[in-house]
């Protein structure tokens, strides 16, 4: 995938949009630990978002998420770039000797200052983003996991495979293995875990995102999953991009 170029014109300082709002919700289903977190982070004139799940039903899978999002969100603000977010999480978990491993989707907003709208999203492992414009939503990422390879390439897949991450924020070894590209003046974005995105159906899930509001989208998408017998931790952020 590709990122967009965005365009350079300034915003009239008196027509600068508020930032973004986000809602998260979460559940731990009849998993031990609560192993998913999401969060956000704002500032020179950005925002960021960001959704882990962490790998397995341990403490340090909590914690791993934890720690990546919160690192994730304020170096994609700082650095202006979603891919290096991952990274940076990346360079936490090992430089601190973490023992916890997590997928993660971040998502940049614009520069407020500027008249682009693009959001950026970058991502290891199978945190799902979709784009809510139109009254339709778009898939903004590619599952980074056997399955979704070995079903790319046309073979069968057993279901457990499709757990099974090719990328991680522990294991990416740089930039070309995270997943990035770029959606431009989306009404909303969606972030979940496999704990919601694999339990609803496509047409459910599409329907939910574009029928039911933003504030109370995520947690529809968790209690939806709930409902349909999911077996993981589920956990789902939305953010209002529109100005």
């Amino acid at each position: 995938m590709t990122v967009t170029t965005a365009r350079t014109r300034r915003r009239a300082a008196t027509t600068a949009p508020t930032p973004p709002s986000w809602w998260a919700a979460d559940a731990r289903g009849p998993r031990r630990h609560q192993a998913d977190a999401a969060g956000g982070f704002a500032g020179r004139d950005r925002r960021a978002v960001a959704v882990a799940d962490g790998v397995g039903d341990s403490s340090a899978a909590a914690h791993a998420a934890r720690i990546a999002v919160d690192h994730a969100v304020r170096t994609a603000v700082l650095d202006g770039r979603a891919d290096l977010a991952v990274l940076a999480a990346r360079d936490v978990l090992l430089g601190a000797g973490l023992p916890g491993d997590a997928a993660l989707t971040v998502a940049l907003g614009p520069d407020a200052r500027l008249a682009e709208a693009t959001w950026t999203v970058a991502w290891v492992g199978d945190v799902r983003a979709y784009a809510v414009a139109d009254g339709r939503i778009h898939a903004l990422t590619r599952e980074h996991t056997v399955g979704a390879e070995m079903r790319a390439a046309g073979l069968v897949v057993a279901d457990h495979l499709d757990h099974v991450l090719t990328t991680s924020v522990r294991t990416v070894r740089g930039a070309v293995e995270v997943g990035l590209t770029a959606v431009a003046e989306p009404a909303a974005l969606v972030l979940a875990t496999d704990g919601v995105h694999r339990v609803l159906a496509p047409d459910t899930l599409a329907a939910t995102c574009t029928r039911v509001s933003a504030p109370e989208l995520a947690r529809a998408l968790v209690d939806g999953a709930g409902a349909a017998g999911t077996r993981d931790n589920a956990t789902a952020l939305v953010v209002a991009t529109a100005g």
